[in-house]
């Protein structure tokens, strides 16, 4: 019996670890028939510590260890890395915030078929890469030992994608960050269902409040959150609902491609340039599109509704013949300040400033924007 166990521990633990294949590569460098990968283990006890990039070649191109690095730094801003000793001793390698060279140890190099199938062995200045090798750097030599690399991420590009291509900003102030929401599942051209809201706001901002301001402008956008984590979440026609695995993950960081994963939506406090991440699964969010963060509601809708006086320093009152299911004010940063059904509304309590007014009927939710004096 024990035997058995001992069988179909070895089995589980084998098929879990060689479900990471080429096919998960996403972040390749060059052109060509042909691809090697690279892996660098920097085993900083980090939870994203190994990285893997793909490189491509053609058959008789001849490409050394160094000039597979370079290939990679030359597209990447945000790797590095240092060859001593005419080249044949890597000295130094850092990607993002993750950095290690030879004090106080030293790096190993690999070699194998696959993630599963390390040999170490020196191949920085011997020879050229193979089609299909795998070759790894981790951080390691002799303290305690030198150890494989770690089962990878797929690198991103710091390049794919950034706040320029944003078109609608959400909110209004001097800050501005990216919000992607990736469901975890890809389109039938292959393209990720990931999608980025650009918000605007003045100081910082919660991730809740970031999801709250979103939520507040976005009709075909909403979520439902507890005990500081995300519960459900959904956008035109894609869903996640959290369920024993299927979760959502969140992360926090300045471009694709340093995520870094957050406990919960408390953790994550946003300043100018950074951006919030969720993804529905084990993907880190990928490549998005912008999502679409105007009201579908037609003119004539936001016509039926008046909320007079605006500005207003003690009550609003709102107009409609539409029963309404309740109504919601959002300060600018995105935090949900009030909720009634009453169509006239005490204000009093408010700091002056600009709030929206989300009003949700049987038949539309709409929303618009008062000044409180």
């Amino acid at each position: 019996m024990q035997k058995i166990l001992s069988f179909t521990f070895t089995f589980i633990v084998g098929f879990c670890l060689a479900q990471f294949t080429a096919n998960d590569v996403k972040f390749f460098v060059g052109t060509g028939s042909q691809t090697a990968y690279f892996v660098a283990d920097f085993k900083d006890g980090t939870d994203d510590r190994s990285y893997v990039w793909g490189v491509r070649f053609n058959y008789g191109q001849n490409i050394t260890g160094p000039q597979m690095m370079q290939m990679i730094k030359s597209v990447e801003p945000a790797f590095d890395y240092n060859l001593t000793f005419n080249n044949g001793f890597l000295d130094k390698v850092s990607f993002n915030n993750h950095i290690a060279q030879s004090v106080p140890d030293y790096w190993s190099l690999w070699s194998g078929s696959d993630t599963n199938n390390w040999s170490m062995g020196g191949w920085m200045n011997s020879g050229t890469i193979a089609n299909g090798e795998w070759y790894g750097a981790s951080y390691g030599f002799s303290n305690p030992t030198a150890e494989a690399p770690a089962t990878p991420i797929p690198a991103y590009s710091s390049l794919w994608y950034n706040a320029s291509q944003i078109t609608n900003w959400i909110g209004t102030g001097s800050n501005k960050s990216l919000v992607v929401v990736d469901f975890g599942t890809n389109n039938s051209n292959g393209n990720a269902n990931s999608f980025v809201f650009g918000i605007q706001y003045n100081g910082t901002i919660t991730a809740e409040q970031a999801l709250q301001l979103i939520d507040a402008q976005t009709s075909t956008f909403s979520y439902t959150s507890a005990a500081n984590q995300v519960s459900t979440l959904s956008l035109n026609s894609f869903s996640g609902t959290a369920s024993g695995t299927n979760t959502w993950k969140l992360y926090k960081g300045t471009n694709l491609s340093n995520w870094k994963t957050n406990a919960n939506l408390s953790a994550i406090t946003l300043n100018n340039n950074d951006w919030f991440g969720l993804s529905f699964g084990t993907r880190r969010p990928f490549t998005p599109t912008e999502a679409n963060a105007t009201l579908s509601v037609s003119n004539s809708v936001k016509e039926s509704f008046k909320i007079y006086p605006n500005p207003a320093s003690d009550f609003v009152v709102i107009e409609t013949k539409d029963d309404i299911k309740s109504i919601n004010i959002y300060s600018i940063s995105g935090q949900k300040v009030l909720n009634t059904q009453d169509k006239k509304i005490n204000i009093q309590s408010l700091q002056s400033g600009v709030y929206f007014v989300e009003i949700k009927t049987d038949k539309s939710t709409t929303t618009h924007k008062i000044i409180k004096k």
